[in-house]
């Protein structure tokens, strides 16, 4: 650099070689890199702080988005940095020590989380859009894929179904899968783990929806079990329970 000044940082005790001139791309620099360093700006003549704590967000950051390897690093860093600000599981691969190939992380309950909590508001959404994010995010193609194939969506999809079929990737039976769904759209801040709810209404869709896809439990079965959490649910203003099917023996989803 030339044309610097040789002052004392009040900080550090020692002498800083700054700039006179600062631009924003070069203030830019002094953030990422953690400087503690005071300086002047130049045209207001007052300190720039920087703050304690960002020299250690942008480093943590940096290594989860190079554990992570989004496909999309800007629509990955918003889902990160929003997570980050409403204390929710980051979307982040913590598999440690390990090379990850982009493109092969496996689903998870918080990923799906973050799917429905971008992709739920318009119902119907784009196999593009579900696409675009589901890469952003490193998820393993063939997987996306496979549930492509098992709902037989096409260009447009309802979201719902296609979060049902990520519940049923991550519970393996029915009745797993029921209660990943109502753990991600719990709807009652008072139901508290290891219990949580949903509507009925929103519960007979979605255990329908998977058991007409899984084909082996009989309409009698699926009916006998919506008639009994119906009445379980008009018990308590219209919501069901984790609790009301995950260990009862009088109803068997699947």
């Amino acid at each position: 650099m030339t044309n610097c000044d040789d002052k004392i940082c009040p900080q550090e005790g020692s002498r800083c070689h700054l700039p006179v001139q600062v631009s924003t791309a070069q203030q830019g620099v002094f953030v990422a890199a953690g400087s503690h360093s005071g300086f002047r700006m130049s045209h207001t003549g007052k300190p720039v702080v920087i703050p304690p704590e960002l020299p250690g967000i942008l480093k943590q950051f940096t290594k989860d988005a190079i554990r992570t390897q989004p496909e999309d690093l800007l629509e990955w860093a918003t889902l990160y940095f929003s997570a980050l600000v409403q204390g929710k599981t980051l979307p982040v691969n913590r598999t440690p020590d390990k090379v990850v190939t982009p493109n092969t992380m496996d689903l998870t309950p918080e990923v799906l989380t973050t799917m429905h909590e971008k992709l739920h508001k318009n119902g119907t959404v784009s196999k593009k859009e579900v696409s675009k994010l589901w890469r952003s995010l490193g998820l393993a193609d063939d997987l996306l894929r496979h549930i492509m194939t098992v709902g037989c969506f096409g260009d447009q999809l309802d979201w719902i179904k296609f979060f049902a079929l990520g519940c049923s990737y991550l519970g393996g039976t029915i009745k797993n899968a029921m209660t990943h769904a109502l753990y991600i759209l719990n709807s009652d801040s008072s139901c508290k783990p290891p219990d949580a709810c949903v509507t009925f209404e929103t519960f007979r869709f979605l255990y329908s929806y998977l058991a007409a896809v899984d084909r082996e439990v009989s309409q009698a079965q699926i009916d006998r079990t919506i008639t009994y959490l119906e009445a379980q649910a008009k018990a308590r203003d219209g919501m069901v329970k984790v609790s009301d099917f995950v260990n009862s023996r009088k109803v068997r989803l699947g």
